[in-house]
């Protein structure tokens, strides 16, 4: 009799074990978006596609805890051939003295067929490019990175300098150019570039012609730039509404106080000192993108809001991955790359492949329109970076309730997580201090189960808690007249 109760005790130990593992793999499935029929089930209804200047990932993220940086073991030569003896070295301050040289020649130089031992040598000998921004000067992105989504696995399109990056940024191809522009004009002419002007499509063409609205934010609005391509469409010059879509920076935020963010939003700097490119200081191109980001948050638009932080080019400076040669234009070397949203996944470190034609795939995906080039046809669309089935998050206004200019997230002294007043005692909030192993990641996984698979679970753990009590008694009832008897 004991017999058969134990084995139906373990059966149903056993049914339960298997019920909750099935609860737990219910929980931890996040169904795959189709970008097919993605569109009428995303709550993403703009995008805002932010980009800064001249920095690699290495550069930026290279000691990020968890990121595919760099360690102790890499070294670059001074010249190809030679003994890799120097190492990446942290720069202690906000700038640096000089730029580097980013254009075609010194990025395929310091590429080298894949050996990556031309750094150096492409820089004249200077070893600047081994240098590192960290934490301690942008803390702001690390938070972003901590909260939010870091690519770590993104490159720039084109092995060259800003103005072809920023051309796949918005039309999957950059006419065959690899140079940027001087004065406003292109020293440079093929069968879709010739006077300066552009002859292929843009993706404004495809948003406009599906009356998608859109709009360009960017220094020089009105003229072709580095960071600005968009003047220089001939499809766009030669339409007074397109040409109305191409704004300064400082709209950006009154538009969006006025009600009137675009569907799809491009937001350079709004001058040299605010890209971050050398020698400028990193801090306050920084601190432009936050103010930015804090004004989407702040607004009624967050919780429909994708926001892409990314940088137009390597900017001369190392990074220690081959960039993977997809055509005869690219990739270049890795950029930073971060995916900030109420449904971004939280912390997640993504080495999906991607480039800046993945944005402009997402925009498409999005917005259910045709790929302009092969290029963005091929690139991933960065939905994994996402999780739609889940409740939008908070935002997180910087510095807001935390200690400013501050990495890991701290709450700055009186403060609690809903901004209430509480004791002086702060508190760390996600993230960490890179320590040991620059490539280690220093905080623990969590698992985010849904409420009602959570509600579920706890139902059928207290019924088999109260089913086993019942047992208990009935068993206690049983035997109690022999233990009277003992």
């Amino acid at each position: 009799m004991a017999d058969r109760k134990s084995g139906t005790r373990t059966a149903r130990l056993a049914l339960f074990a298997c019920a909750l593992a099935f609860l737990l793999s219910v929980a931890a499935y996040v169904p795959s978006v189709n970008s097919e029929t993605a569109p009428s089930a995303l709550p993403i209804k703009h995008i805002v596609i932010i980009v800064e200047e001249n920095h690699t990932f290495d550069n930026y993220f290279g000691t990020y805890p968890g990121a595919n940086g760099i360690n102790g073991s890499v070294k670059e030569p001074v010249a190809p051939g030679e003994p890799a003896t120097v190492s990446p070295f942290h720069i202690p301050g906000v700038n640096v003295s000089s730029d580097l040289c980013h254009t075609w020649t010194c990025a395929h130089d310091a590429y080298d067929g894949g050996k990556l031992d031309g750094f150096i040598s492409s820089q004249g000998g200077s070893n600047l490019t081994m240098g590192y921004f960290d934490y301690h000067q942008i803390p702001y992105y690390w938070d972003y990175a901590s909260q939010f989504v870091l690519l770590d696995n993104f490159y720039s399109s084109v092995m060259a300098a800003s103005l072809p990056n920023h051309l796949y940024l918005v039309a999957g191809q950059s006419g065959g150019l690899t140079g940027d522009s001087k004065n406003g004009r292109i020293n440079f002419t093929s069968s879709l570039v010739s006077n300066s002007t552009f002859f292929f499509p843009s993706i404004a063409n495809e948003l406009s012609a599906n009356s998608i609205t859109w709009k360009y934010y960017a220094g020089g609005y009105n003229y072709l730039n580095n960071w600005n391509p968009m003047p220089a469409f001939a499809s766009i010059v030669n339409s007074p509404a397109m040409t109305n879509d191409l704004a300064p920076p400082s709209s950006f935020a009154s538009d969006i106080k006025a009600g009137k963010l675009p569907s799809v939003s491009w937001l350079m700097p709004a001058e040299d000192s605010e890209s971050e490119h050398p020698p400028y200081n990193v801090s306050v191109g920084e601190h432009m993108v936050v103010s930015a980001i804090n004004t989407v948050m702040q607004s009624a638009y967050w919780n429909s809001t994708a926001i892409f932080v990314t940088f137009d080019d390597y900017g001369g400076w190392y990074d220690h991955v081959p960039p993977p040669q997809v055509d005869g234009f690219g990739y270049g070397f890795r950029v930073p790359c971060l995916v900030i949203s109420p449904y971004a996944r939280q912390g997640m470190i993504d080495h999906v492949q991607g480039d800046f034609t993945s944005i402009l795939k997402f925009v498409e995906t999005v917005f259910s329109l045709h790929p302009l080039s092969t290029r963005d046809a091929a690139a991933s669309n960065m939905m994994e970076a996402f999780d739609f089935a889940q409740a939008p998050r908070a935002p997180l206004v910087l510095p807001g309730i935390y200690v400013p200019d501050h990495y890991p997230l701290q709450l700055a002294p009186g403060q609690t997580g809903t901004g209430s007043t509480t004791s002086s005692k702060t508190s760390v909030i996600g993230g960490g201090v890179p320590s040991g192993s620059n490539n280690s990641p220093n905080q623990a996984a969590s698992i985010y189960l849904p409420a009602a698979v959570v509600t579920i679970a706890f139902v059928f753990l207290s019924a088999a808690a109260a089913s086993s009590a019942r047992r208990t008694e009935r068993r206690k009832m049983e035997l109690a007249p022999q233990d009277q008897e003992g």
